[in-house]
């Protein structure tokens, strides 16, 4: 029997290539690691850029007497990665803005990055019932419920993250990810495969093809991308490993 091997999965922020790592053991996902969500570490790490709400304020509106917080607020403090007065910023604009998709949004990524794992769930549930096209909360659903142990609902979120935006390589990814953690590596690797033509610098995507053919013993297929993987980060633990692991196996 193949062995079964780790596969990279990411959560994202909306409208960025921005992506933390949501599994321990797993390679992250083309950014930092995200906050204690993190793996064995993350590739190129950069400043991450939060959903903007459709709301261009860029100071806090007086009312009453009193300063409301805005979104541009809150992106300051998750840009900072200063989670808990996020948080606090978070709360404070749903009190205000309920409805508002892209504050539940950046609520659930707050909650999820303090370890709040229900209240985020909750967050990003609402946000795709007021908005339910919204592709990259689909997409963090579908890490946060694979993570607790639901992957037949965090797929269906991720088929509804590639039905509102079939060319988010990071949904093809995590779906791929997550039919092969259930042993579905066949109907895995074409969405690894699209994720590589959609990002041909995916490291992880090409890591988790070529881990994904290792399963299968398909050997030979596995070179070219784990290759690919070696090439785009050389020096990334999982990528050396899965490399080390082929040539072991290799006749």
């Amino acid at each position: 029997m193949a062995r079964v091997l780790g596969y990279a999965t990411c959560m994202r922020w909306r409208a960025t290539v921005w992506a933390g790592a949501m599994t321990a053991g797993l390679l992250g996902c083309g950014g930092e690691k995200a906050g204690n969500q993190g793996g064995d570490g993350a590739m190129d790490p950069g400043s991450p850029t939060p959903v903007s709400s459709n709301s261009a304020a860029a100071s806090p509106v007086s009312h009453g007497g009193t300063n409301e917080p805005t979104n541009d607020q809150l992106e300051a403090l998750m840009r900072a990665r200063r989670w808990p007065e996020a948080w606090l910023v978070a709360n404070a604009l749903l009190r205000i803005k309920p409805e508002d998709e892209d504050v539940q949004f950046n609520a659930g990524y707050v909650a999820s990055e303090l370890g709040k794992t229900n209240e985020a769930l909750v967050h990003y549930q609402e946000c795709v019932r007021i908005v339910p096209e919204y592709a990259e909360a689909h997409n963090n659903l579908g890490n946060l419920l694979r993570k607790a142990g639901h992957p037949s609902d965090a797929i269906r979120h991720f088929e509804e993250a590639i039905q509102h935006a079939p060319d988010n390589p990071s949904a093809h990814n995590n779906l791929g990810t997550t039919l092969a953690m259930t042993g579905r590596v066949d109907e895995a690797i074409p969405h690894f495969m699209k994720a590589t033509q959609l990002r041909t610098d995916y490291a992880e995507a090409w890591l988790n093809l070529g881990n994904a053919y290792m399963q299968q013993d398909r050997l030979l297929d596995a070179r070219e991308p784990l290759q690919r993987a070696l090439q785009i980060n050389p020096r990334h633990p999982a990528v050396l490993r899965a490399v080390a692991r082929l040539q072991q196996r290799l006749p």
